[in-house]
This record gives C-alpha cells, sequence and structure tokens, in this order.
C-alpha cells in the first residue's frame, strides 16, 4: 500500500475524519425524517458541543429524529467513543431506514472501523436516497481510495465536485489520489484548484498548501514552493520545518540575504530550546546543488564558534544512486592570538581517509563561496592533502 503522499504525512487525522469535517455543513432533505431536524442539535454540532449535545440528548433516544440521532452518534464519535457512535448510528437507522443522513453517518463510521463492505452499502443506499449530497460521494470515494481503489475513489470525488455546494474535502482528496497514483503533474493540479476552493475548513486548506509546497519543492520549482511555504508559516509560525525549506528554496534561488533571514529564525528558535523536540534541533538543511553526477546536501550546525574547534556546515556527497560518496567538513579552528576571531577550513572524509584543503576562510564567509569551494572540491579542482596523523 503506497499512501505515499496523503495518508502517511499531509492528513492530520484518519481519512474518515475528513469527512465528518464537512458533515456540519451538509443539508438534509427531510423528507426522509420522522420529524424536523432540532436545530439545536445542529448548532451544537456545529459549534463543537459535543460532550454538551451528549449530556443534554443521549438519555432520550425515543424523542429524537433519525437525524436528530445521527448528531448524537458524530458527537459520540468525536469523543472517541466508538461503541456508543455506532450504537446511536444504528438507532438512527432504526428510526428511519429511508434516512440518507443517518446511513451516511453509520457508513462513515464503519468505515473508520475498518468495515469497509459495510461502509460501502450504507453509503450506497445513503447516496441512493440523496444523490445530490456532495459529502455522501466523497465519504464513498474515501471508502474506496482507503482500499487502494483509486479508479473507483475518483469516480465518486468527480461527482462529489459536480453536487449542489460541493465538498471542499472532494477537491483535496483528487489530488490524493492522484498523487497516490504517482501522477504528480495532475496532483498538483488538483491541489491547486483545491487551494482556491477550500474556504471554510482552514485545517484541510493548510493540508492542501503543505501538498503544493512539497510537489513543487520535489519538481525543483522553488519560487512556487516558496511562496506556498511561506503562506504555511503566516498560519504556523513556529512551523520550524517550512522555514528550514524556505532556506532551501532561498538557496536554491540564489536569494542568499533572504535565506538568512530565514535562518535567523530557526537561531532564535534554536537559542529558546523550541526545537529540541525535533529533528533540526541540532543543524537543519540549506541546500541542495549538483556537481556533475553528484548530488550535494548542504547543512548548518547551530552551534557558534568559541575557543575549540567545532564542525560548522556539512556537505553530503551523493552519487546518481543515492549512495554517499564522502562527507565535506567545514571546521572552524581557533586561533591562538589573544582576541583572534579565528578561520575555517574544509575537511573531506572518504570511508578511512581524511583530506584537508589548503584555503582558508575568515568568519565574514558567505554561502556562495563556501558552495564554490564545496564544488571545486568534488570536481577535483582543489588540491586534497592526505590528512596524516
Amino acid at each position: 500500500m503506497k499512501k505515499n503522499i496523503v495518508c502517511t504525512l499531509f492528513i492530520s487525522a484518519s481519512i474518515f475524519a475528513g469527512s465528518f469535517n464537512s458533515l456540519a455543513s451538509a443539508s438534509i432533505l427531510t423528507d426522509y425524517q420522522v420529524s424536523k431536524p432540532d436545530n439545536g442539535i445542529k448548532a451544537m454540532f456545529e459549534n463543537e458541543d459535543y460532550q454538551e449535545i451528549v449530556d443534554k440528548y443521549a438519555g432520550m433516544p425515543r424523542n429524537l429524529s433519525a437525524e436528530e440521532l445521527s448528531y448524537i452518534a458524530q458527537s459520540y464519535y468525536r469523543l472517541d467513543d466508538a461503541e456508543n457512535a455506532s450504537k446511536y448510528a444504528v438507532l438512527a437507522i432504526q428510526k428511519d431506514s429511508k434516512s440518507g443522513r443517518a446511513l451516511f453517518v453509520k457508513g462513515v463510521i464503519d468505515g473508520a472501523r475498518g468495515d469497509y463492505s459495510q461502509a460501502e452499502a450504507n453509503l450506497q443506499k445513503a447516496i441512493s436516497l440523496s444523490s445530490k449530497e456532495s459529502d455522501y460521494h466523497t465519504a464513498l470515494g474515501d471508502i474506496y481510495f482507503a482500499q487502494d481503489d483509486y479508479a473507483k475513489a475518483l469516480i465518486c470525488l468527480q461527482k462529489a465536485i459536480n453536487c449542489p455546494n460541493p465538498s471542499e474535502k472532494a477537491y483535496y482528496m483528487i489530488g490524493a489520489v492522484y498523487a497516490n497514483q504517482d501522477d504528480m503533474a495532475n496532483a498538483l493540479e488538483a491541489f491547486y484548484e483545491a487551494k482556491k476552493r477550500v474556504v471554510k475548513d482552514k485545517e484541510l486548506y493548510v493540508t492542501v498548501l503543505y501538498n503544493i509546497a512539497k510537489l513543487e519543492f520535489d519538481n525543483k520549482n522553488y519560487k512556487h514552493a516558496s511562496n506556498a511555504y511561506q503562506e504555511l508559516t503566516e498560519y504556523f509560525p513556529d512551523d520550524y520545518y517550512s522555514f528550514e525549506k524556505l532556506v532551501e528554496c532561498c538557496n536554491a534561488l540564489e536569494l542568499y540575504s533572504k535565506a538568512n533571514e530565514y535562518k535567523q529564525t530557526l537561531y532564535a528558535a534554536y537559542k529558546e530550546g523550541r526545537l529540541q523536540p525535533t529533528s533540526i534541533f541540532d543543524m537543519f538543511c540549506m541546500d541542495h546543488f549538483s556537481v556533475g553526477e553528484n548530488e550535494i546536501s548542504a547543512y548548518e550546525r547551530y552551534e557558534e564558534p568559541t575557543c575549540r574547534p567545532l564542525v560548522k556546515n556539512i556537505f553530503y556527497v551523493a552519487d546518481k544512486n543515492g549512495s554517499i560518496k564522502s562527507s565535506i567538513y567545514l571546521e572552524f579552528v581557533p586561533t591562538n592570538e589573544v582576541g583572534g576571531a579565528g578561520t575555517y577550513k574544509f575537511i573531506e572524509v572518504k570511508g578511512e581517509e581524511r583530506y584537508t584543503f589548503n584555503t582558508i576562510y575568515d568568519g565574514n564567509v558567505t554561502y556562495s563561496t563556501l558552495q564554490s569551494g564545496v564544488k571545486d572540491i568534488v570536481e577535483g579542482k582543489a588540491e586534497a592533502i592526505l590528512y596524516k596523523e
């Protein structure tokens, strides 16, 4: 099972949680209900007052309509009580077997529990009763997506966006389907369409943004990627992974001053201890570039030079197969002079051998100069001196 983009990285909750997110805006045909829906329950659900709904209404199932019972089922689900969620969904269907909404909610709960065949059956019944409900088609698409049946998922999602009041999530999931089929061109196009369509669900909107940013970055469209990552940081000022990507994008675009501005955000977070739980707590990636058939990944460490030697930058040199051929370190060497600033020099490690180079840099060396130095080393233009103990 691939799920190479959407399920493992970009959906913050389960597939089916997204369906619940869209339920609040679903308009239900009252022909299928026992009684007129209690707008109080619906309003409370839209306000995320799940516990209050359960406390107030769960004890009176006989007095409630199928739709009202379906809201109780959803509330239990949001409270991580799958057993009662399923129980009240069943009660809703027993109250009115032709309630499209009750069948829809039961189908979503079945899917979340992994009972895909029952979920599919209930959602198909819901669609047969209320074929213009976009959320119903979207939820059925989710079921097929979860089973890697992307062709059927895409059919359902296309139907969803052609319904009145189309589901915002359906636009996103179309991109997800293409992505999991490795059709990145259509995936990116779909995510851009989703970006225009997603208005109400801010969590979904930033998920769309992240997909766009990653795909543009992977395609080396660094300008478009940086626009998406910049917008992500506006939503989440502590999204330090996006700041790391902004540094990479700017260096790739040779916008070195701008890259330095984003680096300062990372350095400030490091000094305040906010990076400790992350994978970038010690260093961050600042660039990727090619030298012939070699791919170079550049990293910078936060530690500042003091009175002892330290490694400030690391450049990993990989061959076309992705295997690391060598590592090039920029090492700080303190001076013996009182008040001296110290210098920097490159060291290359290949297997068990270690090489030094004659070029020395001062503390004001720019990244573009370092990049040129690394290219000279990889191309064999810089004289490598075998280090001996």
